[in-house]
């Protein structure tokens, strides 16, 4: 999920954890450097999904989760000039074992749901993905590239989903598309 940078990261980042929480999943681990050269780096156990706030301003943070079905998830924050955001890193191998489909279905109706709360400018999912686009520039680089297997862009009372050539494994084939969803908001 991607923010312009001026949301309330600790606030936001709270909102997601709560979801998360709800979800069954669990922090077990934080790891960040203390440095932006990634030379000094810190990892601590978590209880009780207690995250410090001082976590979320160190450099390249990490975040081991549990109680997904894949067992090797991590959460990180990317932080770039203008925008942040929060990337779930799946591992390749367990979401290959799973039905690659339903999986992603499942994660963009968890998408759906948050939005309510998390007001996202846009979510992508797919394999080896970064937080590389500016919220401005997602719309121009899918008509350019196509290269997401599923984005949503946030639309103020609206999600529209797009759906690329293949699903979030890069080899399974889907139909092409663009759906649009009514999403009633918090105030």
């Amino acid at each position: 999920m991607v923010f312009y940078d001026d949301i309330h990261l600790t606030t936001t980042f709270h909102q997601l954890i709560d979801y998360l929480t709800k979800k069954g999943i669990s922090i077990t681990k934080v790891k960040f450097s203390q440095d932006a050269n990634g030379e000094a780096w810190i990892e601590h156990d978590v209880k009780e999904n207690k995250i410090k706030n001082n976590y979320l301003e160190a450099y390249y943070t990490e975040f081991e989760l549990t109680g997904t079905c894949l067992k090797h998830t991590t959460m990180n924050i990317q932080k770039e000039a203008g925008f942040v955001g929060f990337v779930l890193c799946l591992n390749w191998t367990e979401v290959v074992s799973h039905d690659v489909v339903r999986i992603q279905q499942e994660i963009v109706q968890c998408l759906v749901e948050l939005y309510p709360t998390l007001t996202f400018e846009y979510a992508f999912i797919g394999h080896e993905m970064e937080v590389e686009l500016h919220p401005d520039d997602v719309e121009k680089s899918l008509q350019e590239h196509h290269a997401f297997p599923v984005v949503l862009i946030g639309k103020g009372d609206y999600l529209v989903t797009f759906y690329g050539d293949t699903a979030i494994d890069g080899l399974t084939t889907q139909e092409r598309g663009k759906k649009y969803l009514k999403v009633k908001r918090e105030q």
